[in-house]
């Protein structure tokens, strides 16, 4: 009761200041699929569900901008999670009850950030999406589709909080997005094409400015359809003795109007000694743990109302609790969209996931796709997207 009053207070608010802003819009995504997932218990039982954005993340916004002159703008941006097939609203930014109890839901924990831009670029200020996932986001062959399963998503844009929540400014759960933040993109358009991206997360740690600190930069170029993304970033933990650092690198390419070809790549490793929990009970020694994630695909557009997707991930985690958890999976999917309107698109996808055995730590890089005790599955899903 008091989340929907704090909700109705801020609706409230904007509404009533919506005539001051020269553009204020509220926006969102709602998706909703039906699924059907083989192997799914260590007896090879199967599942059905209803998930909420499975094209798309579910969400919803509030975003405005006004000209101040000479070409300069004020804006802001703030965005939430919806689950619509529950009617839950926000993700939190934390999200890892075992680092961080108390900070499990938050109203606007997609973004929540104030700005300006003009011909210097854009700068903002608050909960941003890290470099990376900017980088990825390019080129994922799966356009970002299948969030929770998409390693993409997962684990080159830090999204995992079981396994990145001890990094950065949020101090528990995803490390996608930082709280604290501030974030400087470049004009491409004045530089051929050419742009650079910087962005630094306060840890706010009394006395240790390292500690949950985030350091990023990219680099990327487009000709507005072509590009290419390259990004390093740094995150510390909460002592600022241990970090993880990761690189991810984006490109696509038209071969002709109706074809295009993705790849990603990207990897992080963590350097000193740093606990993850991976239970309430059990915590694994981290350092020298590698992930990477190789991503191809290609997007064919049948026709201006139907696009077909083929694409693959390569996930390999090595390094960590000497070599014990090193694992590997593969995924092999097929997604087909059509739009119904502008607003509107039905989609359908066949996910075949092939882990390196049946034990955890290759199921598990599936993403929830392999139950333990089962080296193969096939997820289908048949939905639709509305956005509003």
């Amino acid at each position: 009761m008091k989340k929907s009053l704090i909700a109705f207070a801020v609706l409230g608010a904007f509404a009533a200041s919506a005539s001051a802003q020269s553009n204020v819009t509220l926006y969102g995504i709602i998706d909703a699929a039906v699924m059907y997932n083989t192997n799914q218990t260590a007896a090879g039982g199967n599942k059905l569900t209803l998930d909420a954005g499975q094209l798309l993340t579910s969400r919803w916004g509030i975003k405005g901008s006004e000209d101040l002159g000479g070409g300069m703008k004020a804006m802001f941006n703030l965005e939430g999670t919806l689950a619509n097939d529950t009617g839950a609203a926000g993700a939190g930014f934390g999200g890892n009850s075992f680092t961080q109890a108390g900070n499990s839901t938050s109203l606007f924990d997609r973004l929540s950030w104030l700005g300006l831009s003009g011909d210097f670029g854009t700068v903002t200020a608050g909960r941003n999406n890290i470099l990376g996932v900017d980088s990825v986001g390019l080129a994922d062959p799966m356009g970002l589709a299948h969030a929770g399963s998409n390693p993409n998503v997962m684990f080159s844009a830090l999204n995992a909080g079981s396994l990145f929540g001890g990094f950065g400014t949020n101090q528990g759960g995803t490390g996608l997005r930082q709280n604290n933040s501030v974030k400087y993109v470049s004009p491409y358009q004045n530089m051929n094409g050419f742009g650079v991206g910087l962005m630094y997360g306060a840890g706010e740690q009394a006395g240790n400015t390292s500690g949950s600190r985030y350091m990023g930069a990219s680099t990327f170029f487009t000709d507005g359809k072509n590009g290419a993304a390259i990004s390093y970033a740094k995150l510390n933990d909460v002592t600022g003795n241990a970090s993880l650092a990761g690189f991810s690198l984006g490109l696509k390419y038209y071969v002709t109007p109706d074809v295009k070809l993705n790849f990603t790549y990207s990897q992080n490793k963590v350097d000193g000694s740093i606990k993850i929990p991976v239970s309430a009970t059990l915590a694994l020694d981290a350092n020298q743990r590698k992930i990477a994630v190789i991503g191809a695909g290609v997007d064919y557009s049948l026709s201006q109302q139907t696009t077909l997707t083929a694409a693959y991930y390569d996930t390999k985690r090595s390094g960590d609790v000497g070599g014990l958890l090193d694992g590997k999976a593969d995924q092999y999917i097929l997604l087909g969209k059509y739009a119904l309107s502008k607003r509107t698109t039905a989609y359908a996808s066949v996910v075949y996931a092939k882990a390196g055995s049946s034990e955890s730590k290759d199921t598990g890089l599936s993403l929830g796709i392999i139950a333990a005790g089962n080296s193969t599955a096939v997820r289908t899903a048949v939905g639709v997207l509305h956005s509003f």
